[in-house]
This record gives C-alpha cells, structure tokens and sequence, in this order.
C-alpha cells in the first residue's frame, strides 16, 4: 500500500465496539465504495453532513493547468469530495473539493467543524510555490487553519500554538463540541515514533499540546484520531501486542478524567492489513473508514451500516410465575394424631398440611400430589389427589443476565431461554443500552461506567404459517456498580 506521501513520511511502510464476544462479524456489512480504485490512495473519509458530501484524500489528478506532482512525476495528494443521493449510493466520479487549496504541496487528513465553516487540515508546512512542485520527503507536516468565506475557502494559515518546528503534527480531529482538537505527532514528550496529542481551544486559542499518555501511547505509532458524536475517541496502532497483522482501529472512553484502556473494535472492521480512519456516523450504526484490504496495494475507502432491523417499541420483560398456593376442599378426614396432609412435588420439595404455597424453579412441566402420611411410620396411607400442573413459558424473547453487573466484569447475556409459539426465531440482537451492540443467542459484555442500563434482546425471523418476516424485542433493566479499574496497555518493543 502506498498510503501516499503524506502517510510515508509520517510512519513509514511497515509492512480490529467493543467489549463484546459473540457473534459480531454478522452485525455489520462493509462495502467498498465504488470511486475506490486500484491506481490511486483514497483515505481519511470526513463526512460533511453539511453539504451532504463524503470528501476524502487522494493522489488523483486535480486537473489545471499547471499540474502539480511529486518528484517522481505522479499526482499530489488532495482533497475530493463524491455527494449522498436519497437512496444512499453516492455519485460516480469524484470531484476536486475546494480547488482554491490546490497547490504545489501535499493535503492529508481534515476535520471540519460542525457548521462546516472551518477546516483544520494537514498539509506540508513549506509551500514550493504558485508554479512549483512538491519539495521532497524533507517538507514536514503541519496542521492548518481555513475558513469558508464568500463561498470559498481561504488560505490554510499554519496554527502556531499546536504545530513545533522540525517535528511532524498531523492528522487532526475535534471533540463533538469543537473545544479540544487530537492529532498526531512525532514531537520529543512521547512514548513512540507517532503519539496522540491535545489540545484545548480557551478563549479563543488553542493551549499548549499535551500528550495523551501511556495509556493511549506506546512505543509503536498512534495515529488517525477520530472523534465519534458521543465522545469516544478513535484511532489507529500498530502495536504488536494488541494487533491483527498491521494497523488497527481501537477505541478508548474518557472516564472520571482518565482514559480507559485502548480496544481493539472486532471484524469486520480490522483485517490482516491496514485498517485506518474510522469515521462512525450518528449513533454508529454506519460510517466510513479506510483499508488496503481489497487489493494490498493501495487504499480504499469503505462504508459500513448494521444489518440489525428496526424493532420498535421493546416490551419489558415478563417473568412467568412461577409461586401458587395449593389446597383441596374435598380433603379425607383423618386422625391428626397418627396421620397428616403432605403436598409432594415432582421438583423434589414437600410440604405438610392441607394448603402449601410453593415456589416452582423455574417454567416447565410439574405433577402434584396430596396424600395422607402415617406420621410414626413416614409412608402413604392414601393419596387425596395427583396431577399435572404446567408451569407455562411467555412467548417473548427471554433476557438471561444479572440483575447487578461490577463495572468491568464480564458477564454472559443469553437469549436461549427465549419462547415463541407463533414466530420462527433466525437472529438475536443484543443493545446494552450504552452504544454498544452484538449479535447472537448468546455474548458475553463487559460495561465500563456505573449506571442504570436497559438491555435490549431483539429477535428477527418469520411468521408461523405466512413466512413473512418479523420482529420480537423486549428488554431489562440492570444496575452496574463500581468505579473503573485502569489497566494501562501494554507498551512492548519493537
């Protein structure tokens, strides 16, 4: 993969929402966008929900007259932009975004704000000039400013208080508020080759970077930050320990004001290559990101969305009863002082007297019995009564957890115990009620902040008799209790 100029010089070529096991590979489909091809680098997918645009990076010609190239002649990486169309499917050919940035420097990862008014891009921080091309492998990298106005965008104006002379600083992304901006660099102060910094816009300036910390850094590259709407920090690492093969998407959550331990998202987003630039929109449910995966070559940019149907209003789930009171009017009279009523249940439990409350284990099938037992000698004078008492299951899709979960505790939830009379079931899918989802009978999770949580079971198949697909869903409520325990990740040597 050639990443293009911008990613070579920031980590050299060197060649996985969750704390969720289970069946996740299903949760999600993964297509590979139709302007992806196999002669250019397409990467760093920013949505501008603004404009209705996906813009991206890539070494495709911009066109013009004088066209700008690396000193090997091919294409500057620049910014393109293809528009969503109702039905989802984007336009063909992508279109050059904001031709006034062309020049004779390389553009890489953008952020914009959420009016889509400023840009904060990367770019090479010396410009060769109007008529020029690109200085080589020596021109470092530096984050800009740009703001839209009069309908186009102006020049990129370096931002002095997060950029440092002689070091890379790249790859920017911003908090849902626009407040803090993460980015990348290979400045003195970290841990490894590419960290991940901050920094925080106060009263109208940014504040001196800080570094995020082993926690978030190791030896290895940290790069690609990205910020998803409900704070959770994205990024991508080659750490050995932690890794498919090459780079991986993790995620961390900021805490109590710590952050929690890197995670590795599952597949289908990583793969055995290089997995970047992982863009979720909304709630999660789709998004964009980038990978090598589809020719080993060059990047592409891919979209991803959940197969999960829309299930509706969930109903609360329904516990069977399982505690009844049993009596019988039409008793035999007998001699208390030799004999006694004694309730036998097949569940193994007995009581003595003419009227017993009894609590089954659990739904099934049951018989009782009322006999008269000869006190001295333990055995059954007469039986008053014997039958078969079912203790009856609720169609509904049944809910197996604790009702109390420990912060970072892995718990199983299992849908096995799930009952349908009139439904074909076909798929499980679990909500936990903080942003994370999987799917299968049955997971194991694990939650990371105290709470009150509904868990959401929903159960897609068909229709006894009509085949026509349908939907099932209740949830449950659970209490998770403590505080987070921080591991750090492990930093290992390359």
């Amino acid at each position: 993969m050639k990443y293009g100029s911008i990613f070579l010089w920031v980590v050299l070529y060197m060649g996985g929402m969750l704390s969720v096991w289970g069946q996740t590979d299903s949760l999600y489909r993964i297509e590979r966008l139709s302007f992806s091809s196999i002669a250019y680098d397409e990467y760093a997918p920013v949505w501008l929900n603004a404009r209705n645009q996906l813009i991206f990076v890539a070494n495709r010609s911009a066109g013009g007259l004088f066209k700008h190239s690396t000193q090997k002649g091919t294409p500057l990486e620049n910014y393109f932009y293809v528009t969503r169309r109702k039905d989802s499917t984007f336009t063909g050919s992508p279109r050059v975004f904001a031709s006034e940035l062309i020049s004779g420097s390389n553009k890489g990862p953008m952020v914009f704000n959420r009016e889509g008014t400023k840009m904060y891009l990367t770019k090479n921080i010396v410009e060769p000039g109007r008529f020029k091309n690109y200085l080589g492998t020596n021109n470092l990298l530096g984050i800009f400013e740009s703001s839209f106005v009069g309908g186009r965008w102006t020049t990129p104006a370096l931002i002095a208080a997060i950029n440092v002379d002689g070091y890379n600083t790249c790859h920017p992304a911003l908090s849902p508020d626009g407040k803090r901006m993460y980015f990348a660099s290979d400045r003195p102060g970290g841990f490894g080759r590419m960290d991940l910094w901050y920094s925080d816009f106060v009263k109208g300036q940014w504040t001196e970077p800080k570094n995020m910390g082993p926690v978030i850094n190791t030896s290895f590259n940290e790069v690609y930050p990205t910020c998803a709407p409900d704070g959770r920090l994205y990024f991508s690492s080659n750490r050995l320990d932690k890794t498919m093969g090459k780079f991986d998407i993790f995620y961390s959550e900021l805490i109590n004001g710590q952050w929690i331990e890197p995670r590795r998202i599952p597949e289908p987003f990583n793969s055995r290559y290089n997995d970047l630039c992982f863009v979720p929109e909304g709630n999660g449910d789709r998004g964009f990101f980038s990978s090598d995966r589809y020719d080993r070559t060059t990047s592409d940019v891919f979209y991803f969305y959940t197969t999960e149907p829309k299930f509706g209003s969930a109903e609360p789930l329904k516990v069977p009863r399982l505690c009844y009171t049993f009596f019988e009017n039409n008793g035999v009279v007998i001699d208390t002082a030799i004999a006694v009523y004694e309730w036998t249940f097949s569940d193994g439990s007995k009581q003595r007297g003419l009227e017993a409350y009894h609590c089954f284990p659990g739904t099934g099938e049951y018989t009782v019995e009322l006999n008269v037992v000869n006190k001295l000698e333990g055995t059954i004078d007469r039986n008053v009564v014997s039958y078969y008492f079912p203790v009856e299951k609720i169609e509904q899709p049944w809910i197996a957890c604790p009702d109390t979960i420990k912060v970072n505790e892995w718990v199983e939830f299992s849908g096995s115990d799930s009952w349908f009379v009139s439904f074909v079931p076909e798929k499980y899918y679990w909500d936990f009620g903080d942003g994370s989802k999987a799917m299968g009978i049955t997971v194991r999770y694990q939650y990371v902040r105290p709470g009150k949580y509904r868990v959401r079971l929903g159960v897609s198949g068909k229709e006894q008799g009509s085949g026509k697909f349908a939907t099932r869903a209740s949830y449950k409520e659970v209490v998770v209790e403590g505080d987070y325990t921080l591991t750090p990740s492990v930093s290992v040597s390359p």
